[in-house]
């Protein structure tokens, strides 16, 4: 892919120049002097030189982008121009009186004649491709005093950034004094600059009206996570004006249990950016905003980089999932929660189960309990006092449960009137066999349900898993069958031993 950078500054320069010699009428020394080319030229390198230059970078893909794509500050390098071309001016003025005063030299104006002598002179002719231009310096009696010159001349062409430069010494009377060889390919080639920057300019406008108008919230952050600017959404939903939102650090408006996940993810942006490797740019977040509010998004996360490949900040994109998050979370809990009771079903226990065999293993902790709990003749109290009381029977059952075990321990209802227990890290039988006489203990108590007290009572299972036998499939069958033997025996529990 090729390249191209431009000064974007000159033109403007030239401009500016142009806007400044329309306040002066044509007889007026500063018309005079920019009217030659020479000091025309002098002078818009002097003002180049003494200030900040903006160069763009284009490519044959994206012919609008540059470093400073939402940074450029037009207005404040228009005034900086200003005060140059006023400071310099009459710098300029003096070096052209000083030139049109001189005994041996010829006062021209612009494109005016040399007159002819009937004597003909030794002249020194220097041609130079930036800028475009035929100098003659002279005249000189003899070949010898024009070559003890061209020396001093040659240096003053180079003061002045001029490029390319060759001369020769000739003899004859120029017809002027400075010819600028393809006015015409120059003005084209301003031309082109000019509208290259007025398209640069509708581009820039364009794409930052898409940033503004964005239906997603738009933030743009510098490479330390400042907010330098947001777009009319981010305003609504953050619901601070944008004065209060520039020059905050974006992390306060993170949540807490959000902020480590972010900054992690930032890292591995920046190492992957020098290491040239790709990475997923995408991160779901919870923002707090003002009044207690938390906003659930979706980040992309862009690097904004020179054309060195240094980060010079950050474009985010966030996209509101708040509604869908609710959704997701809801449809997680009915997945994994039973309606009635609210203890957590089947396949939230088998994956606790998997998560204590592979915390066990990761600890070296050998021992945790699974009881398998079913209650006794439910049918029958379903049959004699209806379903709607057996459904209340269920919940008042499972409030007692979880008052006989600890926090971490899980409870869970399988079908029916079946439940499951995992006593996790435990150090002996005993730990499982207390929690199983518990459990009698609180269901001694009948159920006062609607003015009727209802018996309830149940068989209980245990089985001990370690991590070097147990797998969930077999710790599920054997409790199967340790609550089944003691159903069978009428015992308070049975213990399945290996």
């Amino acid at each position: 892919m090729s390249y191209q950078i431009f000064n974007s500054t000159l033109p403007i320069v030239r401009n500016e120049i142009d806007i400044f010699l329309k306040k002066y009428s044509f007889n007026h020394s500063y018309q005079k002097a920019l009217s030659i080319p020479y000091f025309r030229q002098k002078f818009i390198t002097k003002i180049i030189n003494s200030i900040p230059n903006n160069h763009i970078l284009i490519d044959q893909c994206h012919p609008f982008i540059d470093d400073n794509f939402f940074y450029i500050e037009l207005a404040k390098e228009k005034e900086l121009i200003r005060e140059k071309i006023c400071s310099n001016i009459e710098d300029i003025v003096s070096e052209y009186n000083d030139f049109t005063n001189s005994d041996d030299q010829l006062i021209i104006q612009k494109k005016s004649k040399v007159h002819h002598s009937q004597k003909l002179s030794w002249w020194i002719r220097y041609e130079t491709t930036k800028p475009t231009v035929t100098y003659y310096f002279g005249p000189f009696e003899n070949f010898t005093e024009a070559t003890n010159h061209s020396q001093d001349y040659l240096e003053d062409l180079m003061d002045e950034n001029a490029q390319e430069i060759t001369y020769d010494i000739e003899l004859g009377n120029p017809h002027q004094l400075t010819v600028i060889n393809d006015l015409e390919d120059l003005q084209k080639e301003n031309e082109l600059i000019l509208r290259q920057l007025l398209e640069n300019d509708s581009e820039n406008k364009y794409y930052k009206n898409l940033f503004l108008q964005s239906p997603d919230i738009r933030l743009l952050l510098d490479n330390n996570l400042i907010i330098k600017d947001i777009n009319y959404q981010g305003n609504i939903l953050f619901t601070l004006s944008v004065d209060n939102l520039n020059n905050k650090h974006f992390t306060s408006f993170i949540a807490t249990d959000s902020l480590e996940k972010f900054l992690i993810f930032i890292q591995d942006l920046k190492t992957n950016n020098l290491n040239n490797s790709s990475k997923s740019n995408f991160l779901s977040l919870r923002l707090s905003l003002p009044e207690n509010l938390f906003l659930n998004v979706s980040i992309k996360i862009s690097l904004i980089s020179d054309s060195k490949g240094n980060i010079k900040g950050w474009d985010l994109s966030c996209h509101d999932i708040t509604e869908i998050q609710k959704n997701h979370d809801q449809f997680y809990y009915e997945s994994r929660y039973d309606c009635l009771t609210n203890l957590p079903n089947r396949l939230s226990l088998l994956e606790f189960l998997d998560n204590v065999l592979i915390e066990a293993e990761k600890n070296h902790s050998n021992k945790f309990a699974v009881l398998y709990l079913d209650i006794n003749k439910f049918k029958s109290i379903n049959d004699t006092f209806g379903h709607q009381i057996g459904d209340e029977v269920l919940v008042i059952f499972a409030k007692r449960l979880i008052t006989c075990v600890r926090n971490f321990d899980h409870v869970a209802r399988l079908s029916g009137d079946e439940f499951m227990i995992v006593l996790s890290h435990i150090h002996s039988v005993q730990e499982a066999t207390e929690c199983a006489m518990r459990i009698q203990q609180v269901l001694s108590t009948s159920f006062k349900i609607n003015q009727m007290e209802i018996a309830v009572n149940v068989s209980i299972g245990i089985v001990i898993g370690d991590i070097k036998s147990s797998k969930v499939s077999d710790l599920l069958s054997r409790a199967d069958m340790a609550m089944y033997k003691a159903k069978y025996s009428e015992q308070l529990f049975s213990i399945y031993h290996c």
